[in-house]
């Protein structure tokens, strides 16, 4: 059971990860894991009632009546577009991370981030501010995908580590259905939260492994990465291009 991959991810995810970067396995797992566990999200979006989870998470406000089909329709497709960004961002900060000192590198990274996030928020109330989201929104878009492009041997790696990430996102859900059952708002939340946590530590590991970079840079890639994936959700929705509750569930799953 050790060579498992799902259980590798898991229990060992550094060797897992080192394992997607040596080419095995090959896209099969990955993509496995990443539509069960956008089936397991999609199930419990549907299962569970709105009030329990507009509790749990404030702001968030699904609507009564949504079928499993319904959610598994936009997780599916908008999870898969979601980790494509996501994947590009993580590429080209990690690779101008791990080298050369790391303060300067890591100031002006998170400044970049820190304007664009500031940018995703103001535009909201702006139409000033409008055709400059735009720009940045196509911008955005446009470098993820340029990383993408000029790193055609890592990148298609470090995008199976992320799909292979659903091993951690399937236990997620089983705990927050489990949490759901026992009724508890406080228990459910916090394990969403703890599980996010830890996606975040095994993002790390697999972006240290990938791109041979030291854990400390690897992780602060990683957060950026994140933030920077996060603003252009909510730049995208601030700018009326992501309808309430799809954008709502992109954060959910």
């Amino acid at each position: 059971m050790k060579d498992f991959f799902p259980l590798k991810v898991i229990f060992s995810p550094a060797e897992a990860f080192a394992g997607l970067a040596e080419g095995a396995p090959g896209w099969g797992w990955p993509l496995a894991l990443y539509i069960v566990s956008m089936a397991a999200s999609a199930f419990l979006l549907s299962a569970l009632p709105p009030q329990f989870i507009a509790e749990s998470f404030e702001g968030v406000a699904l609507q009564q009546g949504r079928g499993f089909l319904f959610y598994l329709a936009i997780s599916l497709p908008g999870g898969l577009l979601f980790s494509i960004f996501t994947c590009g961002l993580i590429s080209a900060f990690t690779v101008f991370l791990r080298t050369g000192r790391l303060s300067p590198r890591l100031l002006l990274s998170a400044l970049i981030v820190g304007v664009f996030g500031i940018l995703a928020v103001a535009v909201q109330d702006s139409s000033f501010l409008r055709p400059a989201g735009f720009f940045a929104a196509l911008a955005a878009a446009g470098f993820a995908l340029w990383t993408a492009s000029r790193d055609k041997k890592r990148y298609p790696v470090i995008l199976k580590a992320v799909l292979a990430l659903g091993a951690v996102s399937i236990l997620a859900d089983l705990a927050g259905g489990a949490a759901a059952l026992a009724g508890s708002v406080k228990v459910y939340t916090a394990s969403e939260y703890f599980f996010s946590l830890v996606s975040l530590i095994w993002l790390a590991k697999a972006s240290a492994a990938v791109y041979d970079s030291g854990f400390p840079k690897a992780v602060s890639a990683a957060v950026l990465a994140m933030l920077g994936s996060s603003a252009f959700l909510f730049l995208l929705f601030n700018l009326r291009l992501l309808p309430p509750e799809l954008f709502q569930v992109l954060l959910l799953i």
